[in-house]
């Protein structure tokens, strides 16, 4: 009939693609609704690790800090939420080889997709 069901009413509100928007759906119903927020917002930007020609094994030592071997996803969360406990310092991204930039922006998309979240009356 091309009536959109009732989660695709609530998916087009979020502007991400369907994967992501549902995921972030979900995510209520297993109570995790806050971490995979910021997993989808930081999966919304580029790769937010860098790694420099000349310092290549520092940075891949750094990036090791973040890795959680049984997901990308996991290692995406625990990235954010040590940047969130240095103060979202762009110096502590310096130091471990993370883009500020790009983090600055996965914040900003974590914040837009709050709102929406809140408009939605999804608990966090």
């Amino acid at each position: 009939t091309g009536a959109l069901s009732p989660l695709g009413r609530k998916m087009v509100e979020f502007p991400l693609d369907p994967p992501l928007a549902k995921m972030l759906i979900y995510a209520e119903n297993l109570g995790c609704t806050a971490e995979v927020l910021i997993v989808v917002s930081m999966l919304s930007v580029d790769n937010v690790f860098y790694r420099p020609k000349d310092r290549e094994e520092e940075s891949d030592q750094a990036r090791e800090r973040f890795f959680v071997p049984e997901s990308d996803h996991l290692t995406l969360l625990n990235t954010y939420q040590q940047w969130k406990q240095h103060s979202y310092s762009a110096t502590w991204c310096t130091k471990h080889f993370v883009h500020a930039k790009r983090v600055k922006k996965a914040r900003e998309v974590h914040a837009q997709l709050l709102d929406i979240l809140k408009q939605q009356k999804i608990p966090q």
